[in-house]
């Protein structure tokens, strides 16, 4: 991104940068700037995509990269203005920025999904009794996988950071089954923290009792005493 800089500017090829140097580079010139926002796309974006996921998990992928380019022009505004304060440790304040971004598209949602609801009531209540309206119950039935998911998604968020991890990554990779050993290695391949299978085991098993407590509640599970689902 950018044209090319002198040797000394650029920094050393490796497979994790310093955020520091990061942080030297955004306060740099314009072509500084540019390298630093590029070394950021290029070695942060998982983690930062992983805590706007974790912040709102209901944002759906395309959502999710929205969000991270906003965290991005964040920066680049924020360098340009000469508002950044390298004195400050980067991923703290690029952390903090991709949770403000997240709450700000959740509520964009749920203002969004307030008017729709309302206006679907409408529409319900007008097609009432017609052929139209046998055909709007088939579309609306079919609706409601996306309300569970939507029940997930809020018991996730809610949970102890361990079960909200593991939960997130067995969700991420459904249909696909995740053993705990691969749960582990997703998560370590994510955010750098390692966790035993034994903790990501213990943790999916405490964080599936919820959810299905929660589907159970919603009535969209029948009570199973072994607790499997």
């Amino acid at each position: 991104m950018g044209p090319e800089l002198n040797s000394r500017h650029r920094p050393n090829q490796k497979d994790k940068v310093d955020p520091e140097e990061i942080s030297i580079l955004l306060i740099g010139d314009r072509q500084e700037q540019e390298l630093a926002i590029s070394l950021i796309d290029r070695h942060l974006r998982r983690a930062i995509i992983y805590k706007i996921r974790e912040t709102a998990i209901s944002l759906a992928p395309d959502e999710l990269l929205y969000v991270y380019q906003e965290v991005l022009l964040n920066v680049w505004s924020a360098a340009k203005q000469q508002r950044y304060d390298p004195d400050k440790p980067l991923m703290p304040f690029l952390f903090t920025l991709a949770q403000r971004r997240a709450y700000d598209r959740v509520r964009k949602n749920e203002a969004k999904k307030i008017h729709e609801s309302s206006l679907l009531d409408e529409v319900s209540e007008s097609l009432k009794d017609t052929k139209v309206g046998e055909a709007w119950q088939i579309v609306a039935a079919r609706n409601e996988g996306r309300r569970m998911m939507d029940i997930i998604r809020k018991t996730v968020v809610k949970m102890p950071t361990r079960q909200r991890q593991v939960a997130l990554v067995v969700i991420e990779h459904f249909p696909e089954v995740l053993s705990p050993q691969d749960v582990s290695e997703v998560i370590y391949r994510t955010t750098g923290e390692k966790i035993t299978v034994v903790a990501a085991k213990r943790a999916w098993q405490e964080a599936r009792n919820k959810i299905r407590e929660q589907l159970t509640h919603a009535g969209y599970m029948e009570d199973n005493a072994d607790g499997r689902y």
